[in-house]
């Protein structure tokens, strides 16, 4: 019974970091892809609205990128 346990915890330790590594991922992007937008000079709304319809974030999230 023991190793079943341990090997369940390994697996959420693991699925866990690989989580929070995508999650960081997802974020550096979408800091990535606005700072291109800023330095082409695409106006802030417009930067709003194309990451809302590229990443599906509610406006309120969008917002905390700009």
């Amino acid at each position: 019974m023991g190793g079943k346990i341990l090997e369940y915890e390994a697996k959420t330790i693991k699925n866990e970091g690989f989580k929070q590594g995508v999650e960081q991922g997802i974020e550096q992007g979408i800091a990535g892809t606005v700072s291109i937008l800023k330095n082409l000079g695409v106006p802030p709304q417009t930067i709003l609205i194309k990451l809302q319809e590229q990443y599906h974030l509610s406006p309120e999230i969008s917002k905390k990128y700009l």
